[in-house]
């Protein structure tokens, strides 16, 4: 018993995060793995004798405080005085935003190697959700067409929300570009594994995928032919990559039935909100009627919004104002994670979320570390289509790789031994000559 216990101490941060992440498929229908992957994530430098250096590198962590400081504007919204249990949930929920960056906030927590680990987790579970969820699709081939002519998504039979799921295997494929394109995965048979499931998780993000998926997917792909013109140099392989991804686009719309059939629903849906006809369960339409009525309460409640617990009431309250159409099922919440924070926050939340997700970018983090770029890329376009940090897979699945991929930038400035550490020690080297002897 010691003896497992001795193994297991050292590393509870890593068997947390892999936790999450094997949890994520499985959230919608039992958060526990979730939930106790984040308690073990905290716990990690209380049991490991790290209480001093977790509290010493969280307060220079700047990562970190923004995360806090969104976290406190939440915690400080009870003073709206609504729904009290709501915001008991609420504040319980958005935890991870200060336990998972103290638990990790030394980067020895988890190791680089771990690290891959927990990425090919996710790419695991995620891969193999959309398996069984494609080979469901294929099986009732007739009535789920049917349904997503009715704005209805191709179920995912884990139980994950579509979109959520979608996020999830972009983020996957963007993992699979670092390694196949950027890292240059060198095992013959990894390389051919990742080959096989890079392409699993493309067929996939295009046939089962919600719209979300596919817009992170697409960006994420130019941000890569990006990175390969002006930070590799390899023009000819970003254009053959950018020339496939052309290809793959018109292939998708014109001949996957899924895919076409979304293309056209999407049409006939912005045709009902543009000429005033009956919205109700048309999704799009739907949204934009919710983002108009968002904002129409933000502007109502501008410098601190109306509380995250009581935007529910407050959003209804101006669909009946408006004289909305929208029967009360579908009187849905700001589908948009900036607009949900000024609406609920105003722009003191806003400007706390922005800082906190472009806060890479302005340092520049971001183009010192393609992973990094990738997993922003795809918060900003998940952003666009959803409230993602408003569940618990979406925070968790932010407050991990946010920590886990700015803690390279650490490796990078510690001289750590990461890749790009060993690349600017070299060039170091190079330009003071006295280093070579």
């Amino acid at each position: 018993m010691k003896k497992i216990i001795a193994l297991l101490l050292p590393n509870m941060a890593f068997i947390g995060a892999m936790l999450i992440s094997a949890g994520f498929i499985i959230a919608e229908k039992s958060p526990a793995p979730q939930s106790i992957g984040v308690v073990m994530i905290f716990l990690h430098p209380f049991l490991n004798g790290g209480l001093k250096t977790a509290f010493r590198n969280i307060y220079k962590n700047r990562y970190a405080a923004a995360m806090a400081v969104y976290y406190l504007l939440i915690v400080l919204s009870i003073w709206h005085l609504g729904n009290l249990s709501v915001y008991k949930q609420w504040v319980v929920m958005q935890l991870p935003l200060v336990l998972v960056p103290f638990g990790l906030s030394d980067e020895k927590s988890i190791s680089k190697p771990q690290r891959n680990i927990i990425f090919a987790t996710l790419i695991g579970v995620v891969t193999l959700a959309g398996i069984i969820s494609f080979i469901n699709y294929i099986i009732h081939f007739q009535a789920i067409q049917e349904s997503i002519t009715h704005s209805k998504p191709i179920p995912i039979v884990t139980g994950i929300n579509h979109i959520y799921f979608s996020v999830l295997l972009a983020f996957a494929a963007g993992i699979l570009q670092w390694g196949l394109f950027i890292e240059k995965i060198q095992r013959p048979l990894y390389r051919k594994a990742a080959w096989a499931t890079f392409i699993i998780v493309v067929i996939l993000l295009h046939t089962i995928a919600a719209r979300t998926g596919l817009f992170c997917f697409y960006a994420e792909a130019l941000t890569s032919i990006l990175w390969l013109f002006f930070k590799s140099k390899k023009i000819l392989t970003g254009i053959f990559i950018g020339l496939g991804l052309v290809s793959l686009a018109v292939i998708t719309v014109k001949i996957i039935p899924s895919e076409s059939n979304r293309f056209d629903n999407t049409r006939l849906d912005l045709h009902k909100y543009e000429s005033g006809d009956n919205i109700n369960h048309y999704s799009v339409s739907m949204r934009f009627e919710a983002l108009k009525v968002g904002w129409a309460v933000f502007m109502k409640n501008m410098i601190n919004g109306v509380g995250p617990a009581n935007i529910t009431e407050a959003m209804d309250q101006e669909y009946t104002l408006e004289n909305s159409d929208l029967i009360t099922i579908n009187r849905i919440k700001p589908h948009n994670e900036f607009l949900y924070s000024l609406v609920s926050m105003g722009i003191i939340g806003f400007s706390a979320l922005c800082f906190m997700i472009f806060f890479p970018v302005f340092n520049g983090a971001v183009f010192r570390n393609y992973l990094f770029f990738m997993f922003i890329i795809v918060c900003v376009i998940a952003f666009q289509a959803e409230y993602l940090l408003e569940r618990q897979v979406g925070i968790t699945f932010f407050c991990l790789f946010y920590i886990l991929l700015s803690n390279e930038q650490k490796d990078i400035k510690s001289g750590g031994t990461s890749k790009y550490a060993e690349m600017l020690q070299t060039q170091a080297n190079f330009n003071n000559p006295a280093n070579l002897n």
